[in-house]
């Protein structure tokens, strides 16, 4: 039971001391999986990454941490206040923060953590298919025992001088895709592109709350539209003229030769290729963005917290974490609703002001 895993783990829990200390911080809470209290004589087996204790029968049964959805969240074990438990046995106490819940919930009304998740067994009550001991086979190849949300990063390895799980923490979605390229940058040992900004362009830069430079990338969209507004007023006139023909399905858009504004419309032409280097390039470094972004927000959110009058408060730092950082849906969805507003709004305007 004490293997080098648990003493790892112990250090990081702050659980220093004898085994039988150790132990003690158990006995009397719950496994997460089954949901029943912990005995001086059970074998018990703690995550890694959060501290949740389990009965060894009950980890090697399910393959995995319990509360493996809730690490990219910062949840940590926290044993439950015995007073509370004595108070109200049938209580149901989260695995995840220690929390009393009613029995009959299903999940934490403090953090939301499954209050318990008991894993459906196999036909014939075998282990479901790919269900792994908690550290690997015994006599078989070692398992990582760390998930993937951290890419297969140790949790406390650092990316100059951040620990991987305040990255994690902070990224959210796809932690697992740039942890590992984060490192490879860092260590100056590689070239990364990234397509989602590539092919989604200012709209990326926004979701990843970088918006500085989702703003030069619109206004640069923006600007090189100039000179189709110089094309416009003739291309509208072009259109109403034929619009009995475009009507009828032919397509006269070919026979479109501009007299005026020549320049502006050749520019239109070169726009493209513009706009496409430009996306290319951004892309090329959107990785390398990004992590400047992140670790500096990071040590922002780290000082903040360490200089707080109250003292450091992890749990505090890492909702703040997640706060901050993670993505942003709404704000594109207002950029995109915008553009598409702006777009027929121009040419809405125009061809009411040529109709006149």
């Amino acid at each position: 039971m004490y293997d080098n895993t648990l003493e790892v783990m112990r250090d990081r829990a702050g659980l220093k001391g004898s085994g039988v200390d150790f132990l003690a911080n158990y006995t009397g809470a719950r496994c997460p999986v089954c949901n029943k209290r912990f005995t001086d004589n059970d074998d018990i087996v703690v995550c890694p990454i959060c501290g949740a204790p389990h009965h060894r029968e009950c980890y090697n049964r399910l393959g995995h941490c319990v509360l493996a959805e809730l690490h990219i969240d910062g949840h940590t074990w926290q044993p439950p206040e015995r007073g509370e438990n004595a108070q109200d046995p049938d209580a149901a106490v989260c695995p995840a923060c220690g929390a009393k819940n009613p029995a009959t919930g299903i999940f934490c009304q403090k953090c939301g953590a499954p209050l318990s998740r008991q894993p459906a067994a196999g036909f014939g009550g075998q282990t479901p298919l790919g269900a792994q001991p908690p550290f690997g086979r015994p006599g078989g190849p070692q398992a990582n025992p760390y998930t993937s949300a951290f890419g297969g990063l140790d949790p406390a390895e650092e990316i100059e001088g951040v620990s991987a799980r305040d990255i994690a923490l902070y990224v959210g979605e796809n932690s697992q895709y740039f942890l590992p390229r984060f490192k490879q940058i860092a260590g100056r040992s590689g070239f990364t592109i990234n397509f989602s900004a590539l092919f989604f362009n200012f709209f990326y830069f926004f979701y990843r709350k970088m918006y500085g430079i989702g703003a030069v990338l619109l206004g640069l969209l923006a600007a090189s539209q100039i000179p189709t507004l110089f094309v416009l007023p003739e291309t509208i006139r072009f259109v109403l003229s034929h619009m009995e023909d475009i009507l009828n399905g032919f397509n006269v858009f070919n026979l479109f030769v501009p007299t005026e504004h020549l320049w502006a419309y050749s520019a239109m032409y070169y726009m493209r290729f513009v706009l496409l280097a430009v996306g290319i390039v951004f892309a090329c470094f959107a990785n390398r963005l990004y992590m400047r972004h992140v670790l500096k927000n990071v040590r922002k959110i780290h000082a903040r917290y360490e200089q707080s009058p109250s003292g450091f408060n992890d749990n505090r730092y890492t909702q703040a974490l997640a706060h901050y950082g993670r993505t942003n849906r709404v704000i594109v969805i207002i950029a995109a609703v915008g553009c598409v507003i702006a777009y027929f709004g121009v040419y809405m305007v125009m061809m009411m002001a040529m109709m006149q």
